[in-house]
């Protein structure tokens, strides 16, 4: 291109130069080689421009099938994290429910140890590809504004907040867990169990479970969504 940019230069300047022709006659071959200049000009900007929205498309969709890998496994891992805190819950509400409604014989106990278990839930999101694609600022290359919207808020919104509450269960169950280490055989497990602060502990477990399943089906909807959207926009 700069080639030719110095070649129509060059016969504009010959031109002007020319004492054969006459003055409409420069002004008319200056002006000819001017446009094809110009012409020239706009067309390799708008093929370089062409050229790179082509490119910086491909990239796109192929980080869009890259992340659709990734939220699949998220959804796989959500899905049994909640399982697992549902399950939680479930044995906490039968364990506060023991205080002063039940006996401790045989049948508790049992039901005691085999519902006194400590599982902690950690999410780990497949979050590198997304954070790359981020930081070297080709999220924008991204044309379906509602996807990239639903993307930031499934990173950097829901999932954090998920993870928070994953914490606090995870601490309180620690807790628990070293309470049931230093009880020894001091108490039994329907004494333990029954206990005021332990009591506690499972309504706050209670609770917070039940906060992080409505997180988990949050994400798990999240992530459902951007893989519809992905689909639509890849096809």
């Amino acid at each position: 291109m700069q080639d030719e940019v110095t070649k129509h230069t060059k016969k504009i300047y010959k031109s002007v130069k020319d004492k054969e022709h006459s003055f409409a006659e420069k002004a008319k071959e200056t002006i000819v080689e001017i446009c094809i200049i110009v012409f020239a000009v706009t067309l390799s900007i708008w093929l370089h421009s062409w050229s790179e929205d082509r490119h910086e498309h491909k990239v796109a969709i192929a980080f869009l099938k890259g992340l659709k890998k990734d939220l699949s496994e998220d959804v796989k891992q959500l899905n049994n994290n909640r399982k697992l805190t549902s399950l939680l819950d479930s044995n906490f509400i039968f364990l506060e429910s023991l205080k002063g409604n039940a006996v401790s014989d045989t049948t508790v106990e049992r039901n005691i140890r085999k519902r006194l278990f400590y599982s902690l839930c950690v999410t780990r999101p497949n979050i590198g590809r997304y954070e790359g694609f981020k930081s070297s600022g080709k999220i924008e290359t991204i044309e379906n504004d509602i996807l990239k919207q639903d993307m930031l808020i499934y990173f950097q919104q829901t999932i954090p907040d998920l993870q928070f509450g994953e914490n606090y269960t995870n601490s309180l169950q620690l807790k628990m867990l070293d309470l049931d280490f230093d009880r020894g055989d001091k108490q039994t497990k329907y004494a333990f169990v029954t206990s005021t602060k332990m009591n506690s502990m499972f309504g706050l477990g209670i609770h917070n479970f039940e906060v992080n399943i409505r997180g988990y089906d949050k994400a798990l909807s999240q992530a459902k969504k951007i893989i519809a959207e992905i689909d639509e926009e890849t096809k």
